[in-house]
């Protein structure tokens, strides 16, 4: 019997195993991880706008068109490069929230993650928030929508676990709380990373508009 197919003794059936890549997949994947490896070094180092494409494709190896296999500017670099990070750093954010604390603190240790994150480097950090700002081809598209995507699900978590644990009303619009608490965050944190005012003040506003936000969605 193929062992694909097999079923055990008590009915439920076994998942078939995955096709292992093949010798040009994997090669594929290593030159991708090698470019996005290459390019977060030079980015953090020389700084984005002094680096070049030319500069990633002699540091990583590769030629040009390659390298433009894999993103067709170096702002799509750019977003691919951080995509992975801020991926895990969102599944991160939502693990460090104590499920007791009340929804607003637990709100605001998600983001806190966010905002340790971004102002280790926040030039990079504010470069890459415009380019997520402007999806301008698909692939561009695709990243940005993973991305946002990562903060709507687990923001979408926190609130349904909230109704369940009696915090929050139970007629609460869920999809459009999670879009407007991630705006607020979103447009804040591009207020901070552009200078217009401190780390204590984004703080301070960011709790004073999520409470107003929770207080009119749970009256409503």
């Amino acid at each position: 019997m193929d062992h694909q197919s097999a079923t055990p003794t008590d009915g439920v059936p076994v998942d078939p195993i995955p096709a292992k890549p093949g010798l040009r997949e994997r090669k594929k994947r290593l030159r991708l991880q090698r470019i996005i490896s290459v390019s977060r070094r030079l980015f953090v180092s020389k700084g984005f706008h002094e680096t070049t494409i030319q500069d990633i494709a002699e540091e990583a190896d590769i030629g040009l068109g390659t390298l433009y296999l894999y993103a067709a500017s170096k702002e799509d670099l750019l977003v691919l490069v951080f995509r992975e990070n801020l991926l895990q750093m969102t599944e991160s954010a939502f693990d460090a929230i104590d499920a007791d604390a009340p929804i607003l603190d637990q709100l605001m240790s998600f983001f806190q993650v966010h905002i340790d994150y971004h102002k280790e480097d926040m030039l990079l950090s504010c470069t890459v928030l415009k380019e997520l700002s402007f999806p301008i081809n698909p692939q561009r598209k695709h990243d940005i929508e993973l991305i946002f995507n990562a903060a709507y699900v687990k923001l979408e978590q926190l609130l349904k676990r909230g109704i369940v644990d009696g915090k929050l009303a139970p007629g609460l619009y869920i999809g459009t709380a999670v879009t407007s608490i991630f705006g607020l965050f979103y447009h804040l944190l591009q207020g901070f990373l552009c200078g217009f005012f401190t780390e204590k003040e984004f703080r301070k506003n960011l709790l004073h508009a999520l409470d107003m936000l929770l207080q009119e969605a749970c009256s409503a």
